[in-house]
């Protein structure tokens, strides 16, 4: 009987965790995920917004600034190819993950580039990378803008606030106003999110799969705020974008459904240093879908901008 119930105990307790309480199981696993990446948490306090970031690798630092409705974690798996190579810091942005606002701040890309750039200085780093995807790449074109001399180099992974690329799936539902798939107020929304963000989606396991669909749901009134700011209120990628001189390199799913991946002929005609890289059967998030191919890309492109440099400090 003993026995019976020391393999019957811990099976009823896992399921209890796995379908009722995912919270802690899902901690685990982000831990795990976080560990893997070789990334550790950390946190500053500073200009009234508690700061929490993931920091991890050696090198110079590269900046990965995630997208909407995202977090930190979404560069864990690409962390694991670039940690010998960069010293990688990853931050929750205002408004996502576990970064905590004690006042409503302004959500205008222009003003998000310049709270990054003042998190940096709070952190002591100056020179950088900075990648980003989405949201986070629109974010990392405008840190580029504010202070040109500060970016060594960009990686925009399927960048958002572009105005004249051609509607997506998810940007024509948008444009249409009907549901917004970027906001997610049920559980159904953030599968349905999933489901246009890949081709071949990475494996998420149900406790953590549930816990990212509370979190995000339990945000939806201050994410459609944030959306339409950014949508409506900020500067085109277009014209933050157009002459600027910084050496770019553009990553795009060929099958992403939320931006479409015309977008990158548009970020090449306007930016004279840009090369682009268009990945076959590969969604909206290359850095979780083809997180090797990615990595691998981003650092033959480096390689060459670091020997560029070195010729040409200029």
């Amino acid at each position: 009987m003993m026995n019976w119930l020391l393999i019957v105990l811990p099976l009823v307790i896992l399921g209890v965790l796995w379908w009722l309480w995912p919270t802690p199981l899902a901690l685990l696993f982000q831990w795990i995920e976080r560990r893997r990446g070789g990334l550790r948490s950390q946190r500053i306090q500073h200009d009234g917004i508690d700061w929490h970031y993931l920091e991890g690798g050696r090198g110079e630092p590269l900046i990965l600034l995630h997208g909407f409705n995202a977090n930190c974690d979404h560069f864990c798996r690409v962390s694991v190819h670039l940690r010998q190579h960069f010293r990688i810091l990853a931050p929750d942005l205002p408004g996502f993950g576990a970064t905590r606002l004690h006042e409503n701040p302004s959500f205008r890309i222009d003003d998000m580039a310049l709270r990054v750039l003042d998190w940096l200085d709070a952190i002591n780093v100056h020179q950088v990378y900075v990648g980003g995807n989405s949201m986070g790449a629109y974010l990392a074109a405008a840190m580029a803008r504010h202070a040109p001399e500060r970016i060594r180099a960009l990686w925009l992974l399927a960048p958002g606030g572009l105005r004249s690329a051609q509607l997506s799936a998810v940007m024509q539902e948008v444009a249409e106003d009907r549901h917004n798939p970027l906001v997610v107020r049920h559980r159904r929304d953030f599968q349905r999110l999933l489901d246009y963000c890949f081709v071949h989606p990475p494996w998420i396991p149900g406790p953590l799969l549930r816990y990212l669909g509370r979190r995000a749901s339990a945000d939806a009134v201050r994410a459609q705020q944030i959306f339409d700011v950014m949508r409506y209120e900020s500067t085109p990628l277009e014209e933050l974008i157009d002459g600027l001189s910084v050496p770019t390199f553009v990553v795009w799913g060929q099958a992403d459904q939320v931006l479409h991946v015309s977008g990158a002929q548009i970020v090449e005609q306007l930016m004279p240093h840009t090369r682009s890289l268009v990945l076959p059967d590969v969604g909206h998030l290359p850095m979780l879908e083809a997180p090797r191919t990615s990595a691998e890309a981003w650092l033959s492109f480096t390689e060459t901008v670091a020997r560029t440099q070195t010729v040409d400090p200029k």
